[in-house]
Formats: C-alpha cells, structure tokens, sequence
C-alpha cells in the first residue's frame, strides 16, 4: 500500500490520474457534448483493451491511485508542493467542489462503470481520442500519404517497413496488429473509413499483405 506520506509526485506528474483529469475537463468544456459517464466508459475499454495497458496500470489500480492523491491533496494544505501540471488539471476540473471530494468522486464513477462491463462499439461508437490511442500507427500512415500523394499506396505501404530495414519487426508488427484489429472490430467494407479516408476494408488488407510480403521475402 502506498502511504499518503510517501505519494510519489510523480503519480500526479503523469498517469491515470492526469489522463482521467484531462477527460473529466474534456468533458466540462465541451459544454454538454460529451458525457463523462461514456467517455469514462471509453476509458475503460481503452485500458481493458490493451493488455500492456492493463497489465502496466489497470482500472481497478488507476481507482486506488485517484484514491490515494485525494488523501494526499486533503493532508496538503499547502498544495503549491504537488506538482504545477496535477495541480492546474485538478482546479480546472474540479471548479466549485474541493479538490479532495471530486477526486474521490471520480474514482467511484470509474468503479462503477467498470462493475458495468464493456460496451461494444455498436452501444456506443469509438470517439476521437479512443481512435488514436487504439490505431496510433494507421493514424500516422495518414499523414504519410498525404505527403507521398504522387506515389501508389502500395509503394508507401511498403517504405514504412524498408525505410526501417532490417530492423522493421516491431513497426511492421504494430501496422498489421492495427490493420487486423479494424478488419475484426469493423468488418464491414468501409472498415475506417469515417475516420480515415483511405481505411476501407479492401485497403487495411493491402496493408497486411503488402507487409506480410516484405516480412516473408526479407526476413523468412
């Protein structure tokens, strides 16, 4: 157990507290576009989802730690000691209620809503911030066919592993893992494409083929 003494500041520099701050304020100045209840929901599908994320700090963890910066805000009278970052995060997302008060709310928002289970993308549809941190690499490859209009997707397709050749395994893994998991979670023909233009299902296959190919002939 963490006492509230020996807090590490930096568990209020970076990590799920700061990333459920910035949601809850995300939240507060959208003026009433965004609910907190289903961005936490995405949250928790987001972590649940990656097991590197969930292995490294999971729901049920990220809850204890929104717990503990309470108790460690509330003994702090003096709170220009915890880091400048929580501290401006927490005063925008907590407005009137006291700082200690709303981070405790917060973390039985979070547990509740994971005692829920999951929601699946038909109850309730990927946003914006859920896209890019579950296909950051295909987001990249967006802004690299925008600059390499004048070549075919193919010869793009490809660079992205030979320009890192021979060390390309963990880039190439990561495009096709992305590539998969849109085909799986959206298998229809449009696959991606409400959020990328050039993601439909036919393309994310070129991906995965057009990297397989390079894995096989270079490296088998």
């Amino acid at each position: 157990m963490i006492s509230v003494q020996s807090l590490p500041p930096s568990l209020l520099s970076d990590g799920p507290v700061i990333r459920l701050l910035d949601i809850a304020i995300a939240v507060q100045e959208s003026r009433g576009k965004l609910s907190l209840d289903d961005e936490i929901r995405r949250y928790i599908r987001v972590v649940g989802g990656n097991w590197s994320a969930n292995w490294n700090c999971s729901v049920y963890v990220a809850t204890g730690v929104l717990d503990a910066a309470a108790d460690h805000v509330e003994i702090n009278t003096g709170l220009e000691s915890l880091p400048s970052n929580f501290l401006e995060k927490m005063k925008r997302a907590c407005g009137d209620v006291e700082p200690a008060e709303y981070l405790r709310m917060l973390a039985e928002i979070v547990r509740t809503l994971d005692r829920q289970g999951v929601p699946e993308y038909w109850q309730l549809p990927m946003g914006g911030w859920e896209f890019l941190q579950t296909f950051p690499h295909l987001f990249g490859l967006d802004a690299i066919l925008a600059d390499e209009a004048d070549r075919t997707f193919t010869d793009v397709v490809g660079s992205v592993v030979t320009d890192e050749h021979p060390y390309c395994h963990e880039r190439a893994a990561s495009y096709t893992t992305e590539a998969q998991r849109a085909l799986t979670l959206f298998p229809g023909p449009d696959a991606l494409r409400e959020r990328l233009s050039w993601a439909t299902r036919s393309r994310l296959q070129e991906v995965i083929d057009t990297i397989n190919e390079h894995m096989q002939r270079e490296h088998s």
